[in-house]
């Protein structure tokens, strides 16, 4: 297929080692075999950039000016919800594209929850949600469905955070905390952060806990046992969460998961999770992470689990991103679901290997 991406503003030096996510997945798209392009707005600091898979543009009006006629021939033409100037882009795109139009939602509670409230910064609305022939959401269960109820989606599908595993392995670097969370996390997750990582550190004061990215989140009246800190950069993920013996991966909402799942789970970090709708379609539960429902089960994780289980909990984890969740296999699904809108085929639900 020949594909143009229309991805967030570059942001040099601002990533991980393998990019943003949508050059990791333009990347794993070619080498599948289709041409890709992918568009980025041109940030202050960067210069305008050429290349026969990327290219930089300043505005809407000069991307009109130097790509209409590409995205016009394109077989398929993908807009990221971070692009700037959402709204504008998606509605260019839709009219301009002779092709498969596809919206790439990595936030989808955020969307909904800005729909609700009527406080959609970027302006996306119903109708320009529904102008995309195919709805790419971070939330499983019940939510596309409602998307194509309710706004009128023509076809709305699960798409989760792909991994780069190369770059999330496990490290032999020293273990400096029992438990960690890396954020961002929603306001109304937070409690359950308090509730989890505080109370676990207050009923084990011997126990070593950090929390990255997420310090408006928690009371001022932190245990001296926690340590609270910046979140790392991008590139330095891997790092941080190897250094913990279990990582707290708490879902972004119901039936959606942590921005970091992914990510912690490649590095054979030892998952705890909340029981959210949909985790289990993704991990095997108690063998490739471990539900939690109180504080007191965490702090069961983290005082009685041999070390020996934990690794394996960890490294059964990761062998699970390997086999289904690297970016490669995004590459893969958003062909399947090309495919099907192209076909005009009707939804079926994946099947998944239990094995």
């Amino acid at each position: 297929m020949d594909i143009v991406f229309l991805g967030p503003a570059c942001r040099p030096g601002a990533e991980s080692p393998a990019g943003t996510a949508s050059s990791q997945l333009a990347q794993a798209l070619r080498r599948r075999g289709h041409a890709v392009l992918l568009l980025e707005r041109e940030a202050p600091c960067s210069r305008p950039e050429v290349s026969p898979t990327a290219a930089t543009y300043q505005d809407l009006a000069d991307l009109h000016a130097r790509f209409h006629s590409r995205v016009r021939r394109a077989d398929l033409v993908l807009v990221d919800a971070d692009v700037p100037q959402v709204a504008d882009v998606s509605r260019w795109a839709t009219n301009t594209a002779g092709g498969l139009t596809v919206f790439w939602d990595r936030d989808t509670p955020r969307t909904l929850e800005r729909h609700a409230v009527r406080e959609d910064p970027g302006g996306m609305t119903p109708e320009l949600f529904a102008g995309y022939r195919l709805y790419l959401c971070s939330s499983g269960g019940p939510v596309p469905r409602q998307l194509e109820r309710e706004w009128g989606v023509a076809r709305a599908r699960m798409f989760l955070p792909g991994v780069d595993a190369e770059h999330f392995v496990p490290g032999s670097g020293r273990t400096r905390w029992d438990l960690g969370h890396l954020g961002p996390l929603p306001a109304e997750r937070r409690g359950l952060l308090n509730q989890w990582l505080l109370g676990a550190a207050h009923g084990w004061p011997e126990g070593r806990f950090v929390l990255a990215g997420t310090l408006s989140a928690v009371d001022d009246a932190c245990p001296a046992n926690v340590v609270r800190q910046a979140a790392p950069s991008p590139g330095e993920h891997a790092g941080f969460l190897g250094a913990q013996r279990f990582t707290l991966a708490l879902s972004q909402a119901e039936h959606t998961p942590g921005a970091n799942l992914f990510e912690a789970a490649a590095s054979g970090a030892a998952l705890i999770c909340d029981p959210w709708p949909g985790l289990e379609d993704v991990f095997a539960l108690g063998e490739e992470v471990m539900v939690a429902r109180t504080e007191r089960d965490v702090l069961r994780y983290l005082q009685a689990m041999p070390e020996a289980d934990r690794r394996q909990l960890g490294m059964r984890a990761r062998a699970r991103v390997l086999a289904e969740h690297t970016v490669a296999h995004r590459a893969e699904q958003l062909e399947q679901y090309a495919n099907e809108a192209d076909r005009g085929a009707t939804w079926r639900a994946p099947v998944r290997s239990l094995n």
